[in-house]
């Protein structure tokens, strides 16, 4: 279930950093894939292997709330998240197919309140860097984001929605759909799938009060803004896992966990700053092999 296209990474960056709960909400994550084979994207394998690591993190922070009398939330918040991801270890592969390092930071200011027992809204301001030039931060790498969800509370653990996001991910504002997902089971046994900022997918087992075993898959994406052959371009870079995630917790609301599996997908491409580009999605994708996947982290307010 990896992204097929950059379209899906644009219209992500709007949807990162939601949530519907109103408290405050820490983590910070690190991954590693080791190196693995590249093929091009007719599968020839034109020399080379990298490996990637990255640092993710993001913080929300409630600075108004009040409670309805349902007991539901309106709130403003300001919320900051971030990855930075290298594959500075690359070994005989030519940067014709990859950038060493990139940084996604995005900052938004969150506005959510209850329609009536069934709905819910939340409302997005902000601003992104997009980029693999740290030394070197062009306006063209800072994009301006913002949107409306309307949010169905269907069931105790199924919520639903949809709405419209901004962006000038091509050079000028743009309005694209936008979508939500989260679906819970709890208890002894639970199943998350959830769909904003990435897709996330866990089944878990309370094996103690402080100890949870998780099979956890998820599919996610990078982009930055590029320019190569003197042309305006995205440099994309999405991956998906599969494995086992152990998860500690150590206080209320604060745990720490890791992850073991696989890598079953990396591609790496450059994909044009154009509206033709964004509708035009491919099969296969500059790619790398298969390889292990590791992880560790903290959280806390979720």
């Amino acid at each position: 279930m990896l992204f097929k296209s950059f379209k899906t990474i644009i219209l992500t960056t709007i949807t990162c950093m939601l949530g519907l709960t109103a408290q405050t909400q820490i983590y910070v994550k690190s991954e590693y894939i080791p190196h693995s084979n590249f093929k091009d994207a007719n599968g020839n394998n034109p020399g080379g292997k990298a490996n990637l690591k990255t640092i993710d993190g993001g913080i929300r922070i409630p600075v108004s709330i009040k409670m309805d009398e349902n007991d539901k939330p309106t709130a403003w918040a300001i919320a900051l998240s971030g990855t930075y991801a290298s594959m500075g270890g690359a070994k005989g592969l030519s940067k014709e197919y990859y950038m060493p390092e990139i940084l996604n930071a995005q900052m938004g200011l969150i506005y959510m309140r209850p329609l009536n027992g069934k709905w819910s809204m939340i409302a997005i301001l902000g601003a992104g860097i997009y980029s693999s030039d740290l030394d070197n931060i062009s306006g063209k790498s800072i994009l301006g984001q913002g949107g409306v969800l309307f949010i169905r509370h269907a069931k105790p653990n199924f919520d639903w929605g949809a709405g419209v996001a901004i962006n000038n991910a091509l050079g000028y504002p743009m309005i694209f759909p936008s979508f939500y997902l989260n679906w819970r089971l709890e208890g002894r046994y639970d199943f998350k799938l959830s769909m904003y900022d990435s897709f996330e997918v866990s089944l878990g087992s309370q094996i103690k009060d402080n100890f949870k075993l998780s099979i956890v898959g998820e599919s996610k994406g990078l982009m930055s803004a590029v320019q190569k052959d003197g042309k305006a371009m995205y440099y994309v870079t999405q991956y998906g896992h599969a494995g086992i995630q152990p998860e500690y917790k150590i206080a209320e609301s604060f745990a720490v966990f890791a992850t073991g599996g696989i890598s079953f997908a990396r591609d790496t491409y450059f994909q044009s700053r154009t509206l033709k580009a964004f509708f035009d999605g491919k099969e296969d994708y500059p790619h790398f092999n298969i390889s292990a996947y590791f992880s560790v982290g903290i959280k806390y307010g979720f």
